[in-house]
């Protein structure tokens, strides 16, 4: 898929941050019972791998896949926010070596997800679960995620602060759960994300939430801060089949915690479903 102009307007977006808001800044290991870090690979050198520290040999670890803001190919770029995701009991796979430079394309996530597929069980990735992977991304990588519909290794997208708007083509065939995590009317994606999510097929399971953080999100506050914290609730629900979490977007959780949202089908989205 080119993304063109879309793209260059979501790049344009992230580059025009204040200085202080582009730093990788970092709270340590994760809220979560696994404290997390980020490390690297020699097998998969243009990426940024977010893991527990020490994984338990007895829990299954799913995996996210990410793309970041602007296509940077900075895995660092959301640093806290994927090691506030790792630390609940997930893999997350950025794009980007840790401070690369240069810019991502989709294939990039492409590689993590056969890279996943080929490791996932062997030596320290012994408890990576390769059965269950999402693709997600914030601003363009959100549009990378979306290249990702149709590959059958995916559970389903999760498309931050992102949207293609006019292109009704790119959305009209997805059946995988689709959850949009946006910022209001402010953010500069707001439009293109509503659009997308009302071009969805009918019969798709979507979930659209608003906060009125704008472009940026939460991403840079402690523990990548609300948004944060709805992720981990999605992941939970999506690749664990956890109950609580399916609570959180399917009840009145995400209105308490701010989120203003729409929904759809998403009793076709399983709870209990993990291994």
């Amino acid at each position: 898929m080119k993304f063109t102009f879309v793209t260059s307007l979501l790049a344009t977006a992230i580059i025009a941050f204040p200085l202080e808001a582009r730093q990788n800044i970092s709270t340590g290991t994760g809220s979560g019972k696994f404290p997390a870090h980020y490390t690297t690979d020699h097998t998969l050198t243009k990426h940024t791998i977010y893991m527990p520290i020490k994984p338990s040999p007895d829990v299954k670890l799913p995996v996210v896949v990410w793309g970041n803001g602007a296509c940077l190919a900075n895995g660092l770029r959301f640093q806290d926010f994927l090691t506030e995701v790792a630390s609940h009991g997930y893999i997350a796979i950025a794009s980007g070596a840790p401070n690369g430079t240069g810019e991502t394309t989709s294939k990039w996530m492409t590689h993590s997800i056969d890279w996943v597929v080929k490791h996932a069980g062997k030596g320290k990735y012994a408890t990576v679960d390769a059965k269950r992977i999402v693709a997600a991304g914030q601003s363009c990588g959100g549009l990378e995620a979306y290249d990702q519909k149709n590959d059958p290794r995916i559970r389903g997208l999760g498309i931050f602060n992102s949207g293609l708007r006019n292109n009704t083509n790119a959305v009209a065939n997805i059946t995988k759960p689709v959850f949009y995590f946006m910022g209001g009317p402010t953010d500069i994606a707001y439009a293109n994300g509503e659009c997308d999510y009302k071009n969805l097929p009918a019969g798709t399971p979507k979930w659209i939430g608003n906060q009125p953080f704008g472009h940026t999100g939460t991403y840079r506050q402690p523990y990548g801060g609300t948004f944060g914290v709805a992720a981990v609730k999605w992941l939970d629900w999506v690749l664990k089949g956890n109950a609580t979490a399916a609570n959180f977007f399917k009840g009145d959780g995400a209105v308490a915690a701010g989120w203003t949202v729409e929904s759809k089908n998403l009793d076709k989205i399983p709870v209990a479903a993990a291994p």
